[in-house]
């Protein structure tokens, strides 16, 4: 089982959108492993009011999750706190805390999660993590550390670039525990004088990927719009396949057997049933 962690170091270059795009190309992706997309972004969540379009069952969330009970298969209630977006567990979306005041919730909901690993890695599901907007000490989030791969989310932006790069600087620092976790760049593209590769050695990390500044495709997996006619063949969907291709072939998740695909998985890019996706 794989864990890939999304973060950000200053504004919203669309960490809570990619997470949950990712997830949703996983299956394809990755030859037809399961994904669980889990919202842990200390600040409050934006899946549950985002994609999930304010639809989130009251059992279904971090809350539940930290505050069910131990006697309980940690496998069992795990699910239970999830909304699936596809069947048979192909996506699934863990939404997170509401608020920053109930950020405390995430670790120990994390520490169930860590419990129901064995069951995930029997299954063949990998972990795509929203850890939001990343700041003061990134060891403090477990979510982090115990990562295969993190991806720092940068727009092309001068101010964006420098915070990036200050985060890289201290997450690479010797002796602690995010050294040990590989940190690859992804571009979201905007509008801006300075080209993806400028900005990925400007910031010293390496480019995973670029997603192009298509924010009618992207409100799919930010709103839980109805993805029209285009969708497919829009720069926006073909990227997010091919970088859901390309994390896949770095982590060397492959599902067996492999190409078989679980029942019921919809092509890459495609929105969440039950969401407003047509």
């Amino acid at each position: 089982m794989a864990t890939i962690s999304l973060l950000s170091a200053k504004g919203s270059p669309g960490v809570t959108t990619l997470t949950v795009a990712f997830t949703l190309a996983w299956s394809t992706a990755s030859g037809g492993r399961g994904a669980l997309a889990v919202d842990a972004d200390p600040a409050g969540g934006d899946m549950a009011p985002g994609v999930l379009r304010g639809a989130l069952p009251d059992d279904a969330g971090m809350l539940p999750l930290a505050a069910a009970r131990r006697d309980v298969l940690a496998a069992e209630v795990l699910d239970a706190a999830c909304v699936h977006l596809r069947p048979a567990g192909a996506a699934r979306l863990l939404p997170g805390v509401p608020d920053a005041a109930r950020a405390g919730a995430l670790t120990l909901a994390w520490d169930r999660i860590g419990e129901a690993r064995p069951a995930l890695d029997h299954a063949q599901v990998d972990l795509l993590v929203d850890a939001g907007r990343v700041g003061g000490d990134p060891a403090r989030s477990p979510w982090l550390v115990e990562a295969d791969l993190a991806l720092l989310l940068v727009r092309p932006t001068l101010p964006a670039v420098a915070a990036a790069h200050r985060l890289a600087d201290g997450w690479r620092t010797p002796g602690t525990p995010t050294s040990l976790v590989p940190l690859a760049l992804l571009v979201v593209e905007a509008p801006s004088p300075y080209r993806p590769h400028e900005v990925a050695r400007a910031v010293g990390l390496p480019l995973q990927g670029v997603i192009p500044f298509e924010p009618v495709h992207a409100r799919v997996h930010s709103e839980g719009a109805a993805a029209g006619r285009g969708f497919e063949r829009s720069g926006y969907a073909r990227a997010i396949s091919h970088v859901a291709g390309d994390l896949a072939q770095r982590l060397g998740t492959v599902a067996a057997p492999a190409g078989a695909g679980p029942a019921g998985a919809a092509p890459a890019g495609a929105g969440p049933a039950g969401v407003g996706v047509a």
